[in-house]
């Protein structure tokens, strides 16, 4: 089987917060136009304009003739380490039959779409791409402080995912024709769709185009997956929803009760649990529905891993409803959230302890993921991760700074007072 092939060429478009075009969520590059400098965007582009480019017939050329590309190199570190990537390396004779010089005559019947970067959250893993609320945070912790404006420009991927326009609100898709071309185009030729933000159900437009294809009876033939912090919901919902072929809430929750509250700030445990029994009763009413728990694995919920997918699993059971776990989303960037970086004693001390409360999961393929995770937790790179001592320095003074910021009464180092420690001791 083929270690490079994906079929999301094939069948899938990516639309950024941005409007820019990618090949996936996890691409490292966005769709170029044949000049080679300009990049294909919705706020003046149609979605088929970059379909067949010259930089899509590449990349499948490339990935028929088992080639590696670097805007997928994090699936290959994902499995590089034993983790699940997103890659789909299924039907590929049907594709490499189905393509032409690197062309293909269908559309794209998969589409994610990121109705821009209008979020109510703040989460400490997130950037300013896709939350405002996260620039305009940034903007804010530097009004009293010039210098920290400037160290988080120099920190750029290393505490936070730095974009050189903090607080814009990225609204593209509000232009009149830039909206109908979109809701058309989904109407017509997608069947299944993913719908991101920004936070999707704080978005207007997000229930507008759900109304456009329920208006013209297309609705039924879609498979809709709507990526939510729980947050909001909308009494609207219950309508579109069991008139959906199926749909899938995927649920991004980081831990249970304080520990979500702090890595998604400013959520309530409470609210996040009030809408998941809101899509419960949806999905009890739709056998072809379900809920999917999204955590992101870092560094702020990596020694929690065992608590969450306890809980997640319990509530399956206890709701009686189809839920699954997504396993793919590993933080790598900003660096302080990737787990690798911290002191090799407290990742052991992690290791440890996930390991002896396996016994508390009833699922196998969860078990076989955490101990995925403990074997990445197992591997030491103090004395060769390049720069381990600075991210660390970092990781102290960034959210040390947030949290005083915040007010919050139970900060990181309240929360997790063995990494504090383990820092602590790894930079002395």
């Amino acid at each position: 089987m083929s270690k490079t092939f994906c079929t999301y060429p094939w069948s899938h478009i990516y639309v950024g917060t941005t409007g820019h075009l990618k090949l996936c969520c996890l691409s490292k590059e966005h769709v170029v136009k044949d000049d080679g400098y300009k990049h294909f965007n919705l706020s003046e582009d149609g979605l088929e304009d970059g379909w067949n480019s010259q930089y899509m017939r590449t990349v499948r050329q490339k990935m028929l003739n088992g080639e590696a590309l670097p805007s997928c190199s994090k699936c290959y570190d994902l499995e590089s380490r034993g983790l699940q990537s997103m890659r789909d390396p299924s039907n590929f004779e049907k594709y490499k039959n189905a393509t032409i010089d690197g062309q293909v005559k269908n559309f794209a019947n998969h589409i994610e779409l990121h109705f821009g970067n209008v979020c109510n959250l703040a989460c400490k893993m997130c950037s300013q791409q896709y939350s405002h609320k996260i620039g305009q945070e940034l903007i804010d912790m530097s009004k009293d402080d010039p210098g920290l404006s400037t160290w988080l420009k120099q920190q750029g991927g290393v505490v936070n995912n730095w974009t050189t326009e903090l607080g814009i609100v990225y609204d593209w898709f509000k232009q009149p024709n830039t909206k109908k071309q979109i809701f058309e185009y989904v109407s017509e030729h997608v069947d299944n769709m993913t719908i991101v933000g920004g936070e999707p159900t704080a978005i207007k437009e997000f229930y507008e185009l759900l109304e456009f294809c329920h208006d013209r009876g297309t609705l039924k033939n879609k498979a809709v997956t709507l990526i939510t912090n729980l947050t909001n919901t909308n009494s609207n919902l219950t309508k579109w929803l069991k008139e959906i072929k199926s749909f899938t809430i995927y649920a991004s929750i980081d831990g249970i009760g304080s520990r979500n509250e702090y890595i998604r700030h400013p959520s309530k445990w409470q609210n996040i649990e009030k809408s998941l029994y809101f899509y419960k009763d949806l999905i009890r009413s739709n056998n072809s529905c379900k809920l999917v728990f999204g955590p992101t694995f870092q560094t702020l919920n990596i020694d929690h891993l065992v608590d969450m997918i306890e809980y997640f699993e319990n509530f399956g059971k206890q709701t009686n409803i189809k839920s699954d776990i997504w396993w793919t989303a590993v933080v790598t960037g900003p660096r302080i959230c990737d787990y690798t970086v911290l002191p090799d004693s407290y990742k052991q001390i992690v290791a440890n302890d996930l390991e002896k409360n396996l016994s508390r999961l009833s699922q196998q393929h969860s078990i076989d993921q955490i101990k995925s995770h403990i074997a990445s937790l197992r591997q030491t790179n103090d004395k060769t991760l390049e720069h381990k001592v600075e991210i660390l320095k970092s990781f102290i003074k960034y959210n040390d700074k947030q949290d005083t910021f915040r007010k919050l009464q139970i900060g990181w180092r309240k929360l997790l007072p063995n990494l504090a420690n383990e820092i602590e001791k790894y930079l002395k």
